[in-house]
Order: C-alpha cells, then structure tokens, then sequence
C-alpha cells in the first residue's frame, strides 16, 4: 500500500478530492441532502480544474490520466445519474439518464486513447456536462420539469460522444468571472439557499452558452 501512494503526487491527492466529492454527493442525496449533493458536484469540477493546472506547473505521476478519468467518472457520470433519478422520482427519466452515463464514459476513453490539441476538446467534455445537470438542479424545485430534464440529459450525452470541438476555458477574462460565480455558489449555500438558487441560475445559463459557443464561434 505504501508502495502505490509513494507514486502519488500533489495532482493525484487533488483528483481523489475530486472522486472523493463524487462519493460523498451519493451518499448525501441518498440521505435527503437535496441540494448539497449537487452543489458538492461543482466542488468535485472545482478540483478537476484545479488538478489539471497543478499538473501542467509540477510533474504528474505516471498514474495520473487513468485516475483522473476514473474520477470524472464517479463525480460527473455516476453521481449526477444517481442524484437526478433521485430529484425526479420518475423511472421515464432513466432511458436519458442511462444514454448520459454511457456517452460520458465513451468520452472518456476516446479522451485518454485519442491525441488532443492543447487547447481544444473533442466533444463537450463530461465535467461541463456534470456542472450542467447540477446546476440546473440547484436552480431550485420551481424550475425543476423531468421532461426538461430529460432533455438535457439527451442533448449532453449526444454533445459528449461528438466530433464537436470546444475550446479549453483558459483566457483570464472568462477564467476569472466564472471561478467567482463558481465560488458563489458554493459558498451561498452556507448562508442562503435561495442565493444559491439565484448563483446557479447564472452558472446554468453560462454553461448554455459553453454548450452553442461552438455554433456561435461559426457564425461570427
């Protein structure tokens, strides 16, 4: 055991915070924590930035890339399934939410198999798919609708297994505006839940926009 966390370095502590957030989010949602299993979601995407910029300053392990996908997997696969079945209460919803799953982990291994450019995606990457579904949920009960659910599930799945390529968010001027918004967030759910609600409309409604940038990107 020793052996295999002495291979460990910092990046790889910071991508089992990631999955660590993941686990925790099912736990939570299966013990009534409605709106903190999500929002520990965005905590799980904060993390899985975080780890990638680490990296990119200091050395990774060689391990690094396989637990990364392994925990992008449990924080932005599995526990948004787990979590919004569990909003829903609704089995018609599942098809969509099976089809999300799938995608996300196909995504996943095309990332860690195929070359990517260093400052581009091939197809919306499985974390802006997990900060979507919950952002949306922590828009609150009132704006909740399976149907509307259902859809962005769909719509996700289909952005993630496609040839469409997204920049990576990396120019400060757009980096900065949303880490506050991110750390909003988070952070109104300890003071207000309706802040929180408010916080993540705008994160849901900036994600929309990560969603079409591509189409937007073409017609200008």
């Amino acid at each position: 055991m020793n052996q295999i966390f002495h291979t460990l370095k910092l990046p790889d502590y910071v991508t089992l915070l990631n999955a660590l957030c993941g686990v925790t989010a099912i736990l939570l949602i299966l013990n009534g924590f409605t709106y903190l299993a999500p929002l520990l979601i965005l905590v799980a995407a904060v993390a899985d930035g975080l780890d990638g910029h680490i990296a990119r300053k200091f050395s990774s392990s060689e391990i690094g890339g396989n637990l990364d996908s392994l925990a992008d997997v449990i924080s932005f696969g599995v526990a948004p399934v787990i979590i919004t079945y569990s909003f829903a209460e609704n089995r018609y919803i599942l098809p969509a939410l099976f089809l999300y799953f799938v995608c996300g982990i196909l995504r996943l291994a095309r990332f860690n198999t195929m070359h990517q450019g260093k400052n581009s995606f091939s197809g919306l990457p499985i974390t802006a798919g997990g900060i979507a579904i919950s952002s949306y949920l922590l828009m609150g009960e009132r704006f909740f609708d399976v149907r509307i659910m259902t859809s962005i599930a769909l719509i996700l799945g289909i952005l993630m297994i496609s040839n469409i390529t997204y920049l990576k968010v990396r120019n400060q001027k757009i980096l900065i505006p949303l880490t506050l918004i991110f750390a909003a967030t988070i952070i109104s759910y300890s003071i207000d839940i309706s802040y929180t609600h408010i916080m993540a409309s705008l994160l849901s409604g900036l994600m929309m926009i990560y969603m079409v940038s591509p189409i937007i990107k073409k017609t200008t």
